[in-house]
């Protein structure tokens, strides 16, 4: 009797949490064999925001074809858009991605690193298409 219950429990829950839209989310990219070219070699990263795959075909952020075809591959750019940091900081820096509650703003924070051992540091983030993109100390 118990097990009964519990087995109808378990397919009420999952019933319920299939019918929830999937929430949006900020992913990093997959950077293997990519090499993300700095445009400027400033210490704040300022983010690039390319919007879809002919935009992704003409831009120099990417050092050729082959890379700019490894993260177009990992890119829906009818649902998302990519975002691309590129900056010169210390080794311990550290840029990450959340979504806003509400889901309409992807916010990078960037918690700078104590050493002073000068990087270039690369990161390329998947994001909702329509999301507003904001960086953060």
């Amino acid at each position: 009797m118990r097990s009964g219950m519990c087995a109808a429990l378990v397919l009420v829950v999952g019933a319920v949490f299939a019918n929830e839209p999937a929430k949006p989310e900020a992913r990093v990219l997959n950077l293997k064999d990519v090499h993300v070219v700095a445009q400027s070699d400033g210490g704040e990263p300022k983010p690039s925001e390319i919007k879809s795959a002919k935009e992704l075909a003409d831009s120099l952020l990417f050092a050729d074809a082959a890379r700019r075809d490894a993260i177009k591959k990992q890119v829906d750019f009818e649902k998302e858009k990519i975002v691309v940091f590129a900056w010169s900081g210390s080794g311990q820096d550290k840029l990450t991605a959340t979504m806003s509650k509400d889901g309409k703003t992807a916010e990078f924070t960037l918690k700078t690193g104590l050493t002073d051992d000068l990087r270039r540091h690369a990161l390329v983030f998947a994001v909702p298409k329509d999301a507003k993109v904001e960086v953060k100390k």
